[in-house]
């Protein structure tokens, strides 16, 4: 029997089917939208957020005012010429070079055997020690400052000084170098090593020839983050830093307290450029660059 009831869609028809698909596809749409500018909105924000400091100090450095910017007093190179006439700038900025250099070479030594030892060799507890050996990279400035120095001054009977804060430093950085040559060494291919010795290299021509190029990126790119750990360190060497013992951050942490010090940001300036210009020494030999943005083995692929 007929009735004047009105035929309604039945779900799943063509016409409800499609409906429904392109306002989800249309709801799709947006969110990949939405989540493209949030993400884009927040990449800027965060650049902002480490830049514009920067800026602003590199802006001071150049300004008559050097402590704020508003109100603005005109541009000078005083600022600079005080710090490049300022002695005691000069003796902690070579006391910081010689002590990251000579941290940094023993942590690329240790860090570099170590890697080996724990790539090439299988022993017990291999595992355990690879994780003691990258512990000091997150133990807390301030606790491995107080416990080196208990250790340096009360049981070894060293006083805080240069040879302490080169001690500690090299701890601090031996994880670095440790991580990235033991990462390189888990991927080289040791085929390569035995095709040398099959064709009568010694295990030294080997090394020298075959290994070393291969790994040479990651040991400088170790060498490199030990380098600019130990330079910047504040907090370690404030607790073993001796009288005799000149620390550039240190220096410039006691040119800050005294609020007159307009000579602070050219120098910070100055430092901010020359650790540009190694990191762009570095991205123009070999994989350094890319063993410190952590890409290189995307490249490699």
């Amino acid at each position: 029997m007929a009735t004047d009831t009105e035929p309604t869609e039945a779900p799943g028809t063509t016409d409800g089917t499609g409906s429904l698909a392109g306002r989800r596809l249309l709801d799709y749409r947006l969110r990949e939208r939405l989540l493209s500018g949030t993400l884009y909105l927040v990449a800027a924000l965060l650049v902002a957020f480490l830049w514009i400091p920067l800026a602003i100090m590199i802006f001071l450095s150049f300004a008559e005012n050097a402590t704020t910017i508003f109100p603005f007093e005109g541009l000078t190179l005083e600022n600079y010429r005080l710090a490049v006439g300022s002695s005691s700038m000069w003796s902690s900025l070579r006391g910081s070079m010689v002590i990251a250099t000579t941290a940094a070479s023993i942590a690329t030594v240790l860090g570099v055997l170590a890697s080996f030892a724990i790539t090439r060799y299988r022993f017990k507890l291999r595992e355990l020690y690879r994780t003691f050996g990258i512990i000091p990279m997150v133990v807390p400035g301030v606790i491995l400052g107080v416990a080196l120095r208990i250790y340096f001054q009360n049981l070894l009977g060293i006083l805080p000084g240069f040879l302490t804060v080169v001690l500690a430093h090299s701890l601090y950085g031996l994880p670095f170098v440790l991580l990235i040559v033991s990462a390189r060494l888990y991927t080289f291919d040791e085929s390569l090593e035995e095709a040398a010795r099959d064709l009568g290299a010694d295990p030294i021509t080997t090394f020298r020839d075959v290994t070393l190029p291969v790994i040479a990126p990651a040991v400088g790119a170790g060498f490199l983050f030990a380098w600019i750990r130990s330079f910047e360190d504040y907090i370690r060497a404030l607790f073993l830093t001796g009288p005799n013992t000149d620390v550039l951050t240190i220096w410039m942490f006691s040119r800050i307290r005294q609020l007159d010090a307009p000579e602070l940001n050219a120098v910070s300036t100055l430092v901010v450029f020359a650790i540009a210009l190694a990191l762009a020494v570095a991205m123009s030999y070999g994989d350094v660059s890319g063993y410190v943005a952590g890409t290189v083995a995307e490249d490699e692929e």
